[in-house]
């Protein structure tokens, strides 16, 4: 019989340290929702846009300009996209590495029941 081995934080490693979580919407709307909580052990995120409609992706938390001193909420809107990432539609992905912790929402630039795969890794 073989053995299996494997180290902290490694992919095979089954715990806070792992990587590869999946998250999977198919109902996205105009309206922003919240599509991953915070996770202070995250180090990449990916997100793919399977549907035909470009879909908005914004830190839920940011800075309001050059001169502010605090977070503050980010409440994006279809004619306010500042703050976002636009992911095309049709197979458009996005990948966000290093500092991205905070939680992440999404919404679509039209019509309702879009959809999103989310992923995040803590290797």
């Amino acid at each position: 019989m073989g053995i299996i081995q494997t180290g902290p934080g490694s992919p095979l490693t089954i715990s806070g340290g792992s990587g590869g979580k999946v998250y999977m919407y198919n109902d996205l709307s105009t309206t922003p929702q919240n599509v991953i909580s915070g996770n202070p052990a995250r180090q990449s995120m990916v997100f793919h846009n399977p549907g035909s409609v470009d879909v908005f992706i914004f830190p839920n938390s940011g800075y309001a300009n050059v001169s502010a001193v605090s977070r503050t909420v980010f409440a994006p809107t279809t004619s306010a996209l500042g703050g976002c990432f636009r992911v095309y539609g049709n197979g458009g992905s996005l990948t966000i590495t290093g500092e991205c912790q905070l939680g992440w929402g999404a919404f679509s630039a039209s019509g309702s029941g879009n959809p999103l795969t989310v992923m995040e890794s803590n290797v």
